[in-house]
């Protein structure tokens, strides 16, 4: 890190840095006589070296009712990061265990991968009498991600701000509203991040000794290699437009503050689903910038501090809400299978559930004016679903915006208004903080053998409490259970298991996040042990959820755990609870 001062307002600093990770791993498996099986061992090794450098000009003029600073910069970083790892069997002895005392070489892989961004920058900031503040600035970014002629991408933005409560005018409300600031910006930020690091290549999928071959060469797999995938030469940037306006009040002497901010965020020329191509073209449609999507929201804060005699406290509301739609991407079909403009993040599209049929002859009466094309063997115990299009048949039809069939938007998993609470009070020495947090609206479809129990063949499925809450006739050996919450079980789920009304979950909630009681010792006891401070804790994390998801399922974790590959939402929400803690301790101040 360096910093020079050019001249008495002109200030020159450099800085350096380098995050570098190894990883080396090492593994022996002793052979097995008895079974037969051979020793064998391998070696893993990484390196991922992450390289930073910032250098900006600054420049600071003060007058007496402005200010101006100016920045210029550049900044550059480069990541790369390689692996191999090895595997080698037929150990002559289980105490030599080095890798050239193996015969046999079962698997040898590595790889390498390097990335780099370079960066241009300017901004100007302009202050005049500390009432009114204009920022603009502007950004070059090059990327080695894309190809040559879309390696750079500009970026612009600007922001203003008034602060009314400096104003002459303001002064004979100042005692009520002593702070009010007006503000709002607009700019462009862009996104490289793509999977592919080099997406604008053509690579061969070459495989040495391929064990998918079906030829031997000299008793030997032979190495193959097959034609590369297509890719895209146009993809570049994505650039996200934004434009936000918000207010600022602090009144009652800043007891009662207020921040409110309202945004709309354009993602333009966005990497979206590669578009749906005739099969005849025989090879995986690359990602292209072929879509467009607006996000719109507000955030709300809002926060009360007060004494009343010894007693100080305080009270901190935050309520946020966002909702994401796809303005361009190009679906000529109108299939569901994918994206489709005027789509909202989150749909969720099933049918509308009628209820569980308790007889026979209430099924096949159901059947005879609502055919029910999927499945068969309709009997006591499963789902009627509604015929919305009134053609007599439940199905998909087309699986289009145009043709959903007996489908419709049931719900959206979405996380909506989005809130947290912090309050605290203390008294003599005595205090508690209590944070909530939680959403006030979201649906949520479970789709695995968590819920549904039997689901998944028979290995997969599953059995807890929730689960024998499942539909049985006149005579079960469980008993009858006509109410049942579970359709009749079926091992392969199936039919009855389709996205629908009756078993979408509420996945809003109510948590709190922290509890906290402390006590801090009078400060002439603490001194007297050369302390300026001490105080006493005990904190309980996650102490309650109301919800109404089942037991089985935390509402913060819903969308991550198994089945989130590659950063896809899974329906299983197989994921470890967040646990509750209990933690008590000491803070000591000296």
């Amino acid at each position: 890190y360096a910093n020079v001062n050019i001249l008495d307002n002109l200030v020159f600093k450099s800085s350096f840095g380098a995050n570098i990770t190894t990883y080396n791993d090492k593994y022996y498996k002793t052979m097995n006589v008895n079974r037969g099986n051979p020793s064998y061992g391998s070696v893993s090794n990484s390196l991922r070296r992450n390289l930073l450098t910032e250098n900006t000009l600054n420049y600071d003029l003060e007058k007496k009712d402005w200010s101006l600073n100016l920045l210029a910069g550049f900044t550059y970083q480069n990541e790369y990061f390689e692996n191999s790892s090895f595997q080698k069997s037929d150990f002559p002895d289980d105490d030599i265990k080095t890798p050239n005392a193996a015969t046999k070489i079962d698997s040898a892989t590595g790889s390498a991968t390097e990335w780099s961004l370079i960066s241009y920058l300017a901004r100007a900031n302009l202050a005049y009498m500390n009432r009114y503040i204009l920022t603009a600035s502007i950004r070059q970014d090059g990327s080695s991600r894309f190809g040559k002629n879309n390696h750079w991408g500009t970026f612009p933005s600007v922001s203003a701000g008034w602060n009314v409560a400096r104003e002459a005018f303001w002064e004979p409300y100042s005692d009520i509203v002593n702070n009010l600031k007006l503000r709002g910006s607009w700019g462009e930020l862009g996104n490289q991040n793509t999977t592919n690091l080099y997406p604008y290549y053509q690579l061969l999928k070459f495989a040495a000794n391929d064990a998918d071959s079906h030829w031997l060469l000299n008793g030997v797999k032979p190495n193959t290699a097959n034609a590369p995938d297509l890719i895209s030469a146009l993809l570049s940037w994505e650039t996200m437009r934004s434009w936000n306006i918000g207010i600022d009040v602090g009144a009652l002497q800043n007891r009662l503050t207020f921040s409110f901010d309202y945004f709309n965020r354009k993602t333009l020329d966005m990497v979206g689903p590669a578009p749906e191509l005739p099969v005849i073209l025989g090879a995986t449609v690359p990602k292209t910038n072929n879509a467009d999507m607006e996000s719109k929201g507000f955030e709300l804060d809002v926060a009360w501090r007060d004494q009343i005699g010894k007693v100080s406290y305080g009270a901190h509301i935050m309520l946020s809400d966002d909702r994401q739609r796809v303005t361009r991407y190009s679906n000529p079909t109108g299939t569901l299978n994918t994206w489709y403009e005027g789509q909202y993040a989150g749909e969720i599209w099933g049918y509308v559930t009628h209820g569980i049929a308790k007889t026979d002859e209430e099924m096949q009466s159901w059947l005879a004016n609502h055919k029910q094309s999927f499945g068969n063997n309709w009997v006591a115990g499963d789902v009627m679903y509604e015929d919305l299009n009134g053609d007599g048949e439940v199905n998909e039809g087309s699986n289009t915006i145009t043709d959903p069939g007996d489908k419709k938007i049931i719900g959206n998993s979405s996380p909506r208004y989005k809130f947290g609470i912090d309050l605290d009070a203390s008294w003599k020495g005595f205090d508690i903080r209590m944070f909530f947090q939680g959403v006030a609206k979201r649906d949520y479809w479970l789709g695995d053998n968590m819920f549904w129990g039997a689901s998944g063949g028979l290995w997969q499925s599953t059995c807890f409490t929730d689960h024998l809450d499942f539909f049985r006739s006149e005579g079960d050996e469980w008993g009858a259970n006509s109410n049942a919450y579970f359709p009749r079980p079926i091992l392969d789920g199936g039919k009855n298991q389709k996205k629908q009304t009756r078993y979408l979950q509420n996945a809003a909630y109510l948590r709190m996040k922290n509890l906290q009681i402390g006590y801090t010792l009078p400060a002439h006891l603490t001194s007297k042990a050369g302390l300026s401070k001490l105080r006493i804790f005990l904190s309980v994390e996650n102490l309650f959820t109301i919800s109404g998801l089942p037991d089985s399922f935390d509402p913060e974790t819903l969308g991550s755990g198994y089945g989130n590959w590659n950063g896809s939402v899974t329906e299983s929400a197989k994921s470890y609870p967040l646990s509750r803690t209990v933690s008590t301790g000491l803070s000591v101040t000296f």
